[in-house]
């Protein structure tokens, strides 16, 4: 599919059409995991960039959108107090603790973590703090990039479950799962829709 895909968000709904044929539709009030499934990469990159333009939307790649440049703590940090006010410096970190144990990870494993670079971690650890970053600023709408591109059935079940967490902890938010089309694809449970870009919106 190559027509230019434009997104908007007005009144809590999210609209990506291309030309004049809506593509998806979402109610942001509703919260609950939808899947997006495209038929490449380059429909993924397209897709993604165009929801991403929007004021509201966050994106959790694959190996967790994490910056290469900052520590652990440094992006967990940034993350805290974009868009806030003054915070003192121990409730940040008693916040990004509580996130990352929310997210499964261990306390001696997260006494280690905040002065490790990113892109040295195992890609599930990376995507798991990645989780725990939007975990505590959660945006309007969470869209999530090829999560299940190279996984093994176990390692995708695994981060499912983690993200899973997000939705316990901010019951009203929408995270949207973007997928290359695949006869292998996971399940993705208690899911609400399933679109397939290159086709008219279908409830699933």
């Amino acid at each position: 599919m190559n027509s230019t895909l434009v997104a908007a968000i007005d009144a809590r709904r999210l609209v990506l059409s291309a030309g004049d044929a809506f593509r998806l539709e979402l109610a942001l009030d509703e919260g609950g995991r939808h899947r997006l499934v495209v038929e490449d990469i380059a429909s993924a990159r397209r897709a993604v960039a165009s929801l991403e333009s929007c004021p509201g939307v966050g994106v959790l790649t694959a190996t967790g959108s994490l910056p290469g440049a900052m520590t652990v703590a440094e992006s967990l940090a940034l993350a805290l107090r974009y868009g806030q006010e003054e915070t003192e410096p121990g409730d940040d970190e008693h916040e990004m603790e509580a996130a990352l144990r929310l997210c499964g990870l261990t306390p001696q494993r997260i006494a280690t973590l905040g002065s490790e670079q990113p892109m040295k971690l195992a890609r599930a650890e990376r995507w798991t703090i990645g989780l725990a970053r939007w975990l505590l600023r959660p945006p309007e709408l969470l869209v999530i990039d090829r999560l299940f591109a190279g996984l093994t059935r176990r390692e995708a079940e695994e981060l499912t479950a983690t993200e899973a967490i997000y939705h316990r902890r901010h019951p009203f938010r929408t995270a949207l799962f973007v997928d290359l089309d695949s006869h292998e694809l996971p399940e993705l449970p208690e899911c609400r829709s399933v679109t397939h870009l290159a086709e008219a919106p279908c409830p699933c």
